[in-house]
């Protein structure tokens, strides 16, 4: 509906910042500036003599690719500079082989330790009881001028707060997954081949754009301030090519242009809550297919200290309902069935004639809590998962679509309101 993604509209550099890049090593580093990705990159192969390099962010080892997504990103993070195919490891991996290769010993002290604490059961349970009581005043302190060593590595000074940056933690692993998911599905020869293909994908992203921009990329998921809170037990689990407007839009008055017309029944809602307890408690949702966690200790607090929040990078959102192998392939071939001329792009419920995807219902698995699990990397099953995905072609008459199109007209009448 929206086509925001052509050529002429897209943005050719930001404005011009400091980073910070290294080399897989860690052995050097170097301050550069750059106004694009682009400008990056080629600062970077000329630093690092690495043709066509990639890079990646050093705290979590996600690469970036994208030039939205990297304007996103603060000034000074440090980014990892790699060749094609090499294997780029996070700071916490580079520390934890670090520990193995030079203290063998301390990885292997439980025994010793086990038998001092029999030993000392008295003096042990009391100095317990006087570090709990002070890490509880650690884990309630929020201001960086509270708990200073919290923030030790966050070069954004804007950041006041151990509840802001948490906020951003969040945001930026959603937006890593809609970049990902922008990025196969604008890649692939039908986007590039099918006018009617690249009509129908623009306007999904578009409003997977817009939705996520509504919820605040749910910044709330590792926001302990948050009032609404999952369950700690889990579940079981017509083209419009000018939209002048949509740009000048500033992106919190978006916000509440998007929230204000999502209508009463928004089935995404239910999935904007927080992951944690009021003091920020994190208990793993367990793998995939289990209903929880087998393991009791696979609980962490990321705001009680510096340690704990590097430890929780290494905590991951597993979709159930595999976004590279099941969710995006199916839709890639909903769209193929929508533009192929035999008939096929039929909605399955009503037998009719379909109109568009199951944007809703794609959203809901890409981007939501419906389908995300927050897990130990212990609980990080990467082999294949044996679900489907249930999005699918609907028709004029299938509620979902009543939905969508009931939320743009909102949409585009709150924005014609906004600018006059």
């Amino acid at each position: 509906m929206f086509n925001l993604f052509s050529g002429k509209d897209k943005p050719t550099g930001g404005p011009l910042q400091g980073y910070k890049i290294t080399d897989v090593e860690r052995s050097r580093k170097y301050g550069v500036a750059a106004d694009s990705l682009r400008m990056l990159r080629t600062k970077a192969s000329e630093k690092f003599k690495i043709p066509e390099c990639r890079v990646y962010l050093a705290q979590d080892g996600v690469e970036v690719t994208d030039e939205e997504y990297f304007r996103t990103l603060p000034a000074q993070i440090l980014f990892v500079v790699a060749g094609k195919d090499t294997i780029v490891k996070t700071d916490f991996e580079l520390m934890y082989n670090a520990i193995k290769t030079a203290h063998t010993d301390l990885l292997h002290a439980g025994e010793l330790a086990q038998q001092f604490v029999s030993n000392n059961q008295p003096e042990i349970s009391k100095i317990l009881f006087n570090a709990q009581r002070g890490r509880d005043d650690l884990i309630q302190r929020s201001a960086r001028t509270e708990h200073e060593e919290w923030f030790v590595g966050i070069d954004d000074r804007a950041v006041k707060t151990k509840e802001e940056v948490m906020k951003r933690r969040g945001q930026d692993r959603i937006r890593g997954y809609f970049y990902k998911t922008k990025d196969e599905l604008t890649k692939c020869a039908m986007y590039r081949g099918s006018p009617v293909a690249r009509e129908l994908i623009d306007e999904m992203l578009e409003l997977f754009r817009q939705l996520l921009v509504g919820f605040d990329y749910f910044s709330c998921m590792f926001d302990r301030s948050c009032q609404r809170r999952i369950e700690l037990k889990p579940d079981n689990g017509g083209h419009e090519e000018d939209e002048p407007d949509a740009q000048r839009i500033p992106p919190k008055r978006l916000k509440l242009l998007v929230q204000d017309s999502l209508g009463k029944n928004c089935q995404i809602e239910p999935y904007n809550v927080s992951l944690c307890s009021e003091l920020g408690d994190f208990r793993c949702m367990g793998v995939w297919k289990d209903e929880r966690c087998r393991y009791v200790s696979h609980r962490i607090n990321p705001y009680a200290s510096r340690e704990n929040l590097i430890l929780f990078q290494v905590w991951n959102l597993d979709h159930q309902i595999e976004i590279s192998r099941t969710v995006l392939p199916s839709i890639l071939d909903n769209v193929e069935r929508m533009v192929s001329s035999d008939g096929a792009a039929m909605c399955k419920l009503h037998r009719r004639k379909g109109k568009n995807l199951s944007v809703i219902t794609y959203f809901l698995e890409l981007f939501t809590l419906s389908n995300l699990k927050l897990v130990h990397i212990v609980c990080h099953d990467k082999s294949v998962h044996e679900l489907i995905s249930n999005g699918t072609i609907i028709c004029d008459r299938c509620e979902e679509y009543k939905y969508i199109k009931q939320f743009q007209r909102n949409l585009r009448a709150k924005k014609k309101d906004a600018l006059l």
